[in-house]
């Protein structure tokens, strides 16, 4: 009823709307839209309220619960289910375990606060509370495994192409899966899944976003960063969210329905922060410094080795760093 009240009152900011007239509306009690009201008060919405006008929504405080996302995303086709918490060990192992039930459906999965939030390369990721996106994607492609690779440089466009609508800010990609501001990093995408040979159980995209924090831990302030730091603004985040649904749908129906990798490949290259300079490339084994000239239409950082030759270099277990730093 919470979602459907908040629903009722998005909708009619311009005016108030009776308390009658709610409760015929969801057909409760004008006792139970009372308790519902002081419910959501106490969650951060300034609600007027008048006794011959009714309920107007004038404020809110909170951006990101369950409600909030139901209503800007209930109508996806992409995803049929949102689970908000607020604190959790991780979005991925949460959306994994989803995802090793017998049937499950194709979900969002966000928090307000991760305890052993993860990158990749089993890298510690800082979630702190309220002040970022810590969401994974819980999806069943119909792609062969070997093509899971893609989802991932299609959320790096996708959310690249979020932050700089919503903050006007200019992200840049850092090959395979961090987007940068000002030469840091501001969101990391993780892509975990479960298959067989020739077929996909489950793949799970795991996206951290930096949003309003103001303060690093001091082993990672040289080369993380937050929108807040950037910019000295607070967003909301669920306008981050809904934008990143929208480019991030669009890309994965291209992908699914109709094999086609090309705007996403166009994106990570016009925003690439990786390529046409020396990186290293770190395996387990060693470092190699190379040339970075491409992104191949699979995805893979073409390279100029150091006997001079062309390489694709596929990211699973590899490194990618600039020669004086992070980038």
């Amino acid at each position: 009823m919470k979602t459907e009240i908040l629903k009722v009152l998005h909708n009619n900011r311009s005016s108030y709307i009776s308390g009658e007239e709610l409760s015929k509306k969801l057909n409760v009690s004008r006792t139970a839209i009372w308790k519902t009201i002081n419910q959501l008060r106490s969650e951060g919405y300034e609600i007027d309220s008048s006794p011959h006008k009714g309920y107007q929504l004038v404020n809110q405080t909170c951006d990101l619960n369950q409600s909030e996302l139901e209503i800007a995303l209930g109508s996806s086709d992409l995803i049929s289910k949102i689970v908000y918490l607020t604190t959790v060990d991780s979005t991925n192992h949460y959306a994994k375990q989803l995802g090793n039930e017998s049937v499950f459906e194709p979900s969002l999965i966000i928090a307000e606060e991760q305890t052993r939030g993860r990158g990749r390369l089993g890298r510690e990721w800082s979630s702190e509370d309220k002040s970022g996106i810590w969401m994974s994607l819980l999806l069943k492609p119909d792609i062969q495994p070997t093509l899971a690779a893609r989802i991932t440089l299609m959320a790096a466009a996708a959310i690249s192409s979020a932050i700089d609508d919503i903050t006007g800010l200019e992200t840049k990609i850092k090959w395979p899966n961090d987007i940068v501001i000002e030469g840091k990093k501001v969101c990391g995408i993780l892509t975990e899944m479960s298959a067989e040979l020739n077929h996909i159980n489950y793949l799970v995209l795991g996206i951290g976003v930096n949003v309003n924090q103001s303060h690093f831990n001091e082993e990672i302030t040289s080369k993380a960063t937050s929108l807040y730091n950037v910019s000295e603004v607070r967003y909301n985040r669920l306008d981050i969210v809904v934008s990143f649904m929208k480019h991030f749908s669009y890309y994965y129906k291209r992908l699914i329905e109709q094999a086609d990798f090309s705007e996403v490949i166009q994106m990570n290259r016009k925003k690439s922060i990786t390529l046409n300079k020396e990186v290293d490339v770190l395996t387990i084994q060693k470092k190699r410094r190379v040339y970075a000239k491409d992104i191949d239409l699979d995805g893979n950082l073409i390279i100029i080795n150091e006997d001079g030759k062309e390489e694709a270099i596929y990211f699973g277990e590899v490194s990618v760093r600039g020669i004086n730093g992070y980038i």
